[in-house]
């Protein structure tokens, strides 16, 4: 997780969450005491959603290392580390064997659910710390401990106050300590985690000066769209699920040529979405090829779902009636349970369709998947060839991804020698979100930030855009001049930039270079009040 992470430049969020850990090397009891830039839109930092737990645990690299996006994700090396432990320990209980465990563990830490988006994103710090509170939570009920049940609960808080999407661990909490009849264990720990994030969220407040940093980001919460929530699970889950999907099959005992003839399918699909891309239209009655191949990918995948969880949800109506009460039926009714769990926990916290959004569900459902083939013959080589087809769509993705935060960076460096090269004296301005933001100024840009900056005649405004479809921040108008355009691409034919991260599906087709940049010159000095903002400065994807 860590080598293939390593030298993929800032891509996305991690950006927003590298001014925070930047602050708290600066001043680390005032770690929401500043304002940010984001996509040059100056903002209060307690109005933007980054709790701080990863941000303390970046600081002392950046305090150590100073701009080395490298050494800071070596330097998270301990937190996937704990990812993948507490997940080997998940499994191993589950699975009951070493080797199995070992695969469904690789399945899911390098598979296309997770390796992409690791970055340096919150979610595997939050993961690894959640997971882990799950294993000790175990442990506790194991040995009736409440000193376990301590840690297990200081886990968990310190997972909140990672991402505030860790509340989505309850469900799994509360089923353990259900099926297991641990209540002391269940409430000493959820009290621990209680505690936990409101010391954390008290210090906060105090660094503040009052007021409650997760109250203002419940104030803040978009209004969701449920018909775009519902469909981006459906098409999310429905590629990235492949592996569970596949694992399902053979649980289910069907023949071979069935899990044979779904992932031919699936690549087909994937093929039709690379050399056969729409460019807008993406209805489904308008029978455009790649929305139809993303309909027969997710009705396979949610297919096969409905049919191994309702089996799942049969066996243990039979063993409840037949009151066999056993280790069996526990973990069908945790399996399924876990499952129903995270699709409703996904659409209520998340405010958009995401590939980390569903993140939780597609492990769910791959542990399950796991769990049933290897009840049957040959189950543990079928669970070790589909953890190999994980780990290669994992680094498919991720190799995309690469690319893509390549392309920023080398557009950005030639918009930078493109200014140097044709005036040299004047100013540089830039525009653009994501990566482009942490680049550009590396570069010598300055952001074109509203309310500030102030735009002399002959300065040079670089617009970064992935895809040539990001949008400045504010409407055209005669005050700059387009005088070059810079265009990074590959051969590659597929993208997941937009999509992966912010987007109902996980991956698209590439239509032209991965990120342009745009060069203007201002023709006149003007203010930037005197440019007029656009109500949304994102294309709708």
């Amino acid at each position: 997780m860590s080598l293939s992470n390593l030298f993929e430049p800032l891509t996305v969020d991690d950006v927003c969450h590298q001014y925070y850990a930047a602050q708290v090397a600066k001043q680390p009891l005032a770690p929401f005491e500043f304002e940010i830039d984001w996509h040059q839109k100056p903002v209060a930092a307690w109005d933007v959603m980054v709790a701080p737990v990863t941000s303390y645990w970046w600081a002392p690299a950046i305090a150590l290392f100073g701009e080395s996006p490298v050494a800071w994700k070596a330097w998270f090396l301990p937190t996937q580390w704990l990812f993948c432990f507490a997940l080997l320990c998940l499994f191993h209980r589950l699975l009951r064997r070493p080797w199995p465990a070992i695969a469904l563990t690789a399945a899911v830490a390098l598979g296309p659910a997770v390796l992409p988006g690791i970055n340096l994103m919150l979610e595997v710090p939050l993961l690894g710390l959640a997971f882990a509170s799950v294993a000790v939570l175990l442990r506790a009920c194991d040995r009736r401990s409440v000193t376990s049940a301590l840690a297990a609960g200081l886990l968990l808080g310190l997972a909140f106050q990672t991402k505030y999407s860790a509340m989505g661990f309850f469900a799994p909490w509360l089923m353990i300590g259900v099926l297991r009849s641990a209540w002391r264990e269940l409430l000493v720990g959820l009290a621990t985690a209680v505690a936990t994030a409101l010391a954390i969220e008290g210090l906060v407040s105090w660094s503040h000066g009052g007021g409650s940093y997760f109250l203002r980001q419940l104030e803040l919460t978009q209004l969701r769209d449920w018909r775009h929530l519902g469909k981006g699970m459906l098409a999310q889950v429905g590629v990235l699920g492949l592996p569970a999907a596949l694992l399902m099959l053979h649980g289910l005992g069907l023949p071979r040529w069935c899990g044979r003839l779904l992932l031919c399918v699936h690549v087909l699909a994937w093929g039709v979405v690379g050399w056969v891309p729409d460019i807008d239209t993406r209805r489904i009655s308008d029978l455009v090829l790649d929305s139809v191949a993303f309909l027969v990918t997710t009705a396979t995948t949610w297919g096969v779902f409905a049919v191994a969880f309702g089996r799942l949800a049969w066996s243990s109506l039979v063993r409840l009636r037949q009151r066999r009460l056993g280790r069996a039926l526990a973990v069908r009714v945790f399996l399924l349970g876990w499952f129903v769990a995270e699709i409703a926990s996904s659409l209520v916290v998340s405010p958009f369709p995401a590939a980390r959004r569903v993140l939780l569900v597609t492990v769910a459902a791959t542990a399950a998947g796991a769990w049933m083939a290897t009840r049957r013959r040959d189950g543990a080589a079928v669970l070790c060839s589909t953890a190999a087809l994980s780990v290669v769509l994992g680094l498919a993705l991720q190799g995309i991804d690469c690319l893509e935060g390549r392309a920023c960076v080398v557009a950005t460096d030639e918009a930078a020698a493109f200014a140097r090269e044709n005036d040299p004296k004047a100013k540089v301005w830039f525009t653009g979100g994501w990566g482009f933001e942490y680049y550009a100024p590396a570069a010598g840009m300055q952001p074109l930030a509203r309310g500030r900056a102030q735009v002399q005649k002959g300065d040079w405004i670089m617009i970064g855009s992935i895809d040539g479809a990001e949008e400045p921040w504010f409407e055209w108008n005669g005050k700059i001049n387009l005088v070059h355009e810079i265009g990074v691409g590959d051969l590659v034919p597929w993208s997941v930039l937009f999509g992966y991260y912010s987007g109902r599906r996980p991956i698209e087709g590439q239509l032209g270079p991965r990120f342009v940049v745009w060069v203007y010159q201002a023709i006149e000095s003007f203010h930037v009040d005197a440019l007029r903002a656009r109500v949304n400065p994102w294309r709708d994807h």
